[in-house]
């Protein structure tokens, strides 16, 4: 027995997170895919709308856009729109990024303040700027009124200076993350 505790303590253990399946968790179908468009109930008569710009493991990440207003996202409103996210590279050799709130996929999928509006085939995969753990709409909500106004002053200080545009969070426009295959 010691020598075979002795040659498991040898041999290197590899422990690799890997991606489940894209339309399952725990064997059980999800009810959204990669980019499905969401509107989401805030509770207090508003809306926002977020992409789903990936599913990993349990988690839905979702990718805000530019909306909130008193009526639900139409599928024009994230074509034309701009999500939360940044540039990486050069102007020569352009990369865009998204931030990513992961919510479990359980309770998106139970929610009823959030359901689907369209939905468009991105880019896969689609870069990661940065991301956070959300459990509430309510957290989701916060979030966005606390982030929008800097990512709008951000975006026009990168048109006025455009050397400046890789190095902040902006709003990028949702057609650069579009498969135009």
């Amino acid at each position: 027995m010691y020598l075979h505790f002795k040659r498991l303590m040898r041999q290197p253990r590899i422990n690799k997170i890997s991606s489940t399946s894209p339309e399952k968790v725990h064997g059980k179908l999800v009810k959204y895919r990669m980019g499905d468009c969401l509107s989401i109930h805030c509770g207090n008569g508003m809306f926002m709308g977020a992409l789903i710009s990936e599913k990993f493991n349990k988690y839905y990440d979702l990718t805000l856009i530019e909306f909130y207003k008193p009526t639900k996202p139409l599928l024009i409103d994230f074509i034309e729109g701009k999500v939360f996210g940044t540039r990486f590279g050069s102007w020569e050799n352009l990369t865009y990024a998204v931030d990513k709130q992961m919510f479990e996929c359980k309770y998106v999928d139970s929610n009823s303040d959030i359901e689907i509006i369209g939905s468009l085939n991105l880019i896969s995969p689609v870069e990661k700027a940065g991301y956070s753990y959300l459990d509430t709409v309510k957290q989701l909500h916060d979030y966005y009124l606390e982030e929008i106004p800097v990512r709008l002053e951000k975006s026009k200080n990168a048109e006025k200076f455009p050397e400046i545009a890789f190095v902040s969070k902006h709003l990028i426009n949702t057609k650069t993350l579009l498969n135009n295959d």
